[in-house]
């Protein structure tokens, strides 16, 4: 204890001066330029997150480029803690100082759990673009493993790591005031790199369902270096007070025109490249070696240094013209950053909803989308202006009371079961589950279906083994079907799976590519659709799975994920009549089955639909009425009976709705997708295929047609698998990428 008061007196006296001029805010001691690039940080994660692709992009990178606001978050929320308890060390001592990182973390941890039992069962009951499909059977478990934090979910994963290194930062304090700064920097760095070879044996502190992005044990670099550089931002700045600093910030602001010149070429390198092959190697090793976010690989740590150090050397420069013109806007945000987060996250699920119910054309989206950016962004402001509900200032027992209805809450709705999602909302895209490979399915993810007596089970490759299932059962292989499949470097799986909108099990074949079961890669995955007089053993028994393995293998095609799930005599449509809703099965039940049980790409354009006569049809059908879910549509030999001829298809209406001729007439938001037909020149179907062809070309809509030789059979579509299977690759992989 006597050698930390002595360190504690030195650090007292004499206080180092602080240089800062300008930047610090009146009667504050607060520099105001990390306010502002925290600020610019939290603009671009509301502009990230909320809707879709804007104009505001070209500022914020879309969460695209090689780093992110995230990261400069992160990264400044340690540097402002570096900075807040050196001073306040100084002057209250550690113990008093110590005891104030406690009531913040515990502050944050209240955030964080009243967020997260809000946002997750509401965006699952509404079915947000979002949605994972989370299983609440268990409510106890689901509600237990956030209070405990096992259980996050999108967009409040980033809130949760902040949590978590919150609570852990008092430790690092206490290195820093007794002047061990290498052991603090040292311990993170090694912490980073041993993760960067041993992921799996260096996760930290557990595994934490639903996060999959944010890996502690790398992102932890970020925190601890700012909290490094706060604590000693005094001497830093004295140091560096005879540096170069215009010099500085042109190479900064070469570097940052380098990196996103290089991410563009990049992105083109297929336009200039012939070989596919060396597109893609270089693409892949970019992506998972260089720039990975989940893992922080060393290229990102670079990017973040030349962006985030361009930025704040550009404030330093231009200092007062920016604070007059942004200061009144940026400020507030990144003085309250952590209640402008939250309040985004708030109002993600109407903006999702507004966007979600006005029919905005594709032309216009990107306007739009950057309106309801912007009218987002000055609420929040607004809000904190106004410091409406701000958590920070209740204290005592005021400060549990909302948790605790975030806790009512959640148990409210689980016990309506937010599985059964609200009429009238829009389809949405799900985002897969993210520790699919690592985590059991403990806290509400969703498990497929038990093996029926008599059947072997087989545990899946991917997920771990938890503690309240021994193991993830999945029907063996039948007879049937392997009979049909030679050698294969990949491997197949009859799985089945509870449907809520036909609320029985239902089967499926999917087949995993070579690797898939060790490395961390995602796929993209292709859902091939069965005829009328078929089952989900269709497609495998024509060869695709050995075709699609053997392309793989020859590294002819990129690997990718395919899923044949059984659909009775339907069309994969949701039948006239109130019948059963198969077009849901498939379109909600399945896609969100499949994002969260294996390691897929989440978006449309890494989702493929695809079918032969009657499953062709469907392809069409939920393609064209869903271009959100699916990106690229498959018809191979298109059954597409006349008005009357199927009762369960309807009339009028309900027909228009299940005829892709009817769909294709509209066109609309059918522009961006990759479409395919093809049909034999002696199918009977073949006239009311060419007139699909006409009408399509009639509304504008781009699309490859073919004529093959052949009938309405199997051998001419197992002549085609080929030519099927390359051209889901180039759809799913524009230039080779992934």
């Amino acid at each position: 204890m006597s050698r930390l008061s002595a360190r504690l007196s030195v650090l007292k006296a004499p206080a180092i001066r602080e240089p800062w001029g300008p930047y610090v805010a009146p009667g504050a001691g607060r520099d105001e330029r990390i306010d502002l690039l925290r600020g610019f940080a939290v603009v671009a994660m509301v502009v990230d997150h909320i809707a879709g692709p804007s104009l505001l992009y070209a500022i914020t990178g879309g969460n695209r480029f090689y780093t992110s606001a995230a990261e400069g978050f992160i990264f400044i929320s340690g540097l402002v803690m570096g900075l807040a308890y050196r001073r306040l060390i100084e002057r209250d001592g550690l113990g008093g100082s110590l005891r104030r990182a406690i009531d913040r973390s515990v502050t944050l941890y209240l955030v964080t759990i009243t967020l997260t039992l809000f946002f997750m069962p509401f965006s699952e009951m509404l079915n947000v673009h979002w949605a994972q499909g989370i299983d609440f059977s268990d409510p106890i478990a689901f509600i237990v493993g956030v209070l405990t934090l096992h259980r996050t979910y999108y967009l409040v994963d980033i809130p949760l790591l902040y949590t978590i290194l919150i609570l852990v930062s008092p430790l690092a304090l206490i290195m820093l005031a007794q002047g061990r700064t290498t052991v603090v920097l040292g311990t993170s760095w090694l912490l980073w790199l041993a993760y960067q070879y041993f992921p799996n044996e260096t996760q930290f502190p557990w595994p934490i369902a639903g996060n999959y992005l944010f890996n502690l044990s790398s992102w932890q670099v970020f925190f601890f270096t700012g909290l490094v550089l706060g604590w000693h931002y005094s001497e830093l700045t004295l140091r560096l007070a005879r540096f170069p600093r215009r010099a500085a910030l042109v190479a900064c602001g070469l570097g940052t025109v380098a990196l996103i010149v290089a991410y563009r070429l990049t992105n083109r390198l297929g336009e200039w490249i012939p070989d596919p092959e060396a597109v893609r190697d270089v693409q892949l090793f970019l992506l998972e070696y260089i720039f990975g976010k989940a893992d922080v690989r060393p290229g990102r740590i670079l990017a973040s240094i030349i962006v985030f150090g361009f930025l704040y050397l550009l404030v330093t420069e231009a200092w007062r013209p920016i604070r007059r013109w942004l200061g009144w806007f940026l400020l507030p945000l990144g003085q309250d950053a952590l209640y402008a987060y939250a309040a985004h996250v708030v109002l993600a699920i109407p903006t999702a909803l507004l966007v979600g119910a006005i029919a905005t054309p594709d032309r216009y989206a990107r306007a739009a989308n950057t309106v309801v950016q912007i009218g987002t962004l000055l609420l929040i402001w607004a809000l904190i202006k106004r410091r409406i509900l701000f958590v920070s200032s209740a204290h005592g027992i005021a400060r549990f009371a909302w948790p605790a209805m975030a806790v009512l809450t959640a148990a409210t709705i689980i016990s309506v079961d937010p599985s059964r999602t609200m009429p009238g909302l829009a389809v949405g895209e799900f985002e897969p589950d993210p520790y699919a490979s690592r985590v059991a399915r403990a806290f509400g993810t969703p498990i497929p279906g038990r093996v029926p007596a008599g059947e072997r089970a087989v545990t899946l490759p991917t997920p771990r083994p938890s503690l309240r299932e021994a193991q993830i059962p999945a029907l063996s292989v039948e007879e049937r079907v392997s009979r049909y499949i030679g050698p294969i470097r990949g491997s197949i799986q009859n799985i089945q799976f509870y449907s809520p909108a036909l609320a029985r099990q239902m089967p499926y074949f999917v087949y995993l590519p070579p690797g898939y079961a060790t490395g961390d890669r995602r796929y993209p995955v292709v859902y091939m659709l069965h005829g009328n007089s078929g089952s989900y053993e269709e497609w495998p028994a024509y060869g695709f799975v050995n075709v699609a393995d053997r392309l793989i293998a020859a590294r002819e095609i990129l690997p990718m994920i395919v899923v044949f799930p059984q659909g009775d005599f339907s069309y994969f449509v949701n039948l006239a009549d109130s019948g059963p809703r198969y077009g849901e099965y498939l379109v909600v039940d399945l896609v969100r089955h499949i994002n969260a049980t294996y390691k897929v790409l989440p978006g449309p354009e890494h989702r493929a639909v695809g079918g032969l006569s009657m499953g062709a049809t469907g392809a069409l059908v939920n393609a064209f009425t869903y271009p959100r879910i699916f990106g690229v549509v498959g018809a191979h030999s298109p059954a597409l009976p006349l008005e009357g001829e199927r009762d369960f298809l309807g009339t009028g209406r309900e027909y228009a709705q299940r005829d892709p001729i009817a769909l294709a007439r509209s066109g609309r938001r059918l522009e961006r997708l990759a479409i395919w037909i093809d049909v034999g020149d002696e199918d009977p179907w073949l006239d009311r295929v060419e007139q699909l062809d006409e009408t399509l070309e009639e509304a504008g809509v781009p699309h490859e047609f073919n004529v093959f030789p052949g009938e309405h059979d199997g051998s001419y579509w197992g002549e085609h698998i080929q030519d099927y299977l390359h051209f889901y690759d180039a759809a799913l992989n524009p230039g080779r990428r992934l």
